[in-house]
């Protein structure tokens, strides 16, 4: 009797869990078929109003007009299929102002304005990131006050948000919160340069005369490190070389790099504080102290750079061979002198920076020029970088090259082997 109860009950477990198996596979399929026809429906009415509404904007159709056929339910299928228009015309050049304004008279700004009051972040964020996309300077002042948050989620996505918006008072209030948003960590570097990046020249002087904790290493090197990737300007030069006798590395190779950014030369008084900052003991420091050199072109500039073709650090070394590939005949010496070492790893480094700068044609040019000193220091270095292996150019300008006394020269280069 207790084993057919117990037969019994495994069966009803049985039939149980395999009735509930069809029952969720068979909702999954009744789902997926709601949403297939659900996605068709709203492909086929983004079409529909993707024409109309692109029609009415260039017709110069009054809002009024345009706000009664266009308006529906909030998250109906034609809501979400116009929002989803806007978006796409919002995207695209001289559209903008129109499709603002249908935005916020369609009722789509307050619908989502109205959801940053919900507890769920997803919620939240969505409708954050929406109101950024849509271009309405009127939802500044509903986005600020989440910079206060605590949650990073919310944070990140409102600077994102206020840095599509691209109004000056959402400007000003990250610019305050720098200590929150990049001293906590809780909007990532990155992020913050992505947003102000966006801003362009207009967030400069926020970042420039940003004066809270002014000595804080950290706001220091993010403020720079975001001037040193928007347009040139003169302040950010001026705030560069201000810090670049920082005692924080972390300052000092972000005031390098800012003076390195295209578009910068370097003031005369700025090069005697720039050029020490190749012998600093921190190696990113130098590297971005050679980094920032390459308008410096006089001959001391190049002696100092030869101690750096041997730096501890490959990537220093590496950019010490490429700026003095920038430098012309200044160079000549240096690699001359370089390329005589024992040290082969350097010297492979150095005919590689060469070759791929192509300073090796301006070497190959000089095997006919009328200075006989610079004449065979030009040979004697490419002959040592065909002993290394690097013998690409000389090739290339043999089958090409237009001056026969140089073809000569390189023939006679090449004939002499390579040598280990």
């Amino acid at each position: 009797m207790h084993d057919n109860v117990t037969i019994i009950i495994i069966l009803i477990a049985i039939v149980s869990i395999t009735l509930l198996t069809v029952a969720l596979l068979l909702a999954s399929i009744v789902r997926r078929g709601w949403h297939s026809r659900m996605h068709r429906q709203l492909d086929a009415l983004r079409k529909t109003y993707r024409d109309e509404v692109r029609q009415a904007i260039a017709s110069g159709e009054e809002i009024a007009t345009s706000e009664k056929k266009f308006r529906f339910k909030p998250g109906s299928l034609a809501w979400q299929a116009v929002e989803e228009v806007l978006q796409e015309l919002m995207a695209e050049k001289g559209q903008t102002g129109d499709v603002e304004a249908l935005f916020r008279r369609l009722g789509y700004v307050e619908f989502y304005e109205n959801r940053l009051s919900r507890r769920n972040v997803l919620i939240k964020a969505s409708a954050i990131d929406k109101l950024g996309k849509m271009g309405c300077l009127l939802s500044t002042s509903r986005l600020v006050p989440l910079l206060d948050t605590n949650d990073p989620e919310i944070l990140s996505v409102t600077v994102r948000a206020l840095s599509n918006l691209r109004s000056k008072e959402g400007l000003a209030a990250i610019i305050e919160r720098l200590p929150t948003l990049l001293g906590k960590s809780l909007v990532t570097r990155k992020a913050m340069e992505t947003a102000l990046l966006k801003f362009g020249g207009e967030a400069i002087p926020f970042l420039t005369d940003y004066r809270e904790d002014p000595n804080d290493p950290w706001i220091l090197s993010c403020i720079l490190e975001m001037l040193s990737i928007l347009p040139p300007d003169p302040r950010s030069l001026s705030l560069a070389i201000k810090y670049l006798g920082s005692t924080h590395p972390e300052v000092r190779s972000k005031a390098l790099k800012v003076i390195g950014s295209d578009g910068y030369a370097i003031p005369s008084h700025a090069s005697d504080l720039v050029l020490p900052l190749l012998n600093d003991p921190v190696w990113f420091v130098r590297l971005q102290a050679v980094k920032s050199v390459h308008e410096l072109t006089r001959e001391s500039t190049a002696k100092l750079l030869e101690k750096l073709l041997f730096d501890e650090n490959w990537r220093v070394r590496s950019e010490a061979a490429l700026a003095l590939t920038r430098i012309g005949s200044y160079a000549v010496d240096v690699f001359y002198d370089a390329l005589k070492t024992k040290d082969v790893y350097a010297k492979e480094s150095i005919c590689e920076e060469i070759e791929k700068t192509r300073f090796s044609d301006w070497l190959i040019k000089h095997l006919d020029d009328d200075d006989k000193t610079l004449r065979a220091k030009c040979h004697e270095i490419l002959r040592l970088m065909h002993v290394l292996g690097f013998s690409m150019p000389l090739t290339a300008y043999v089958e090409a090259g237009e001056n026969e006394r140089i073809k000569q020269a390189v023939r006679h280069l090449l004939a002499s082997g390579v040598e280990r």
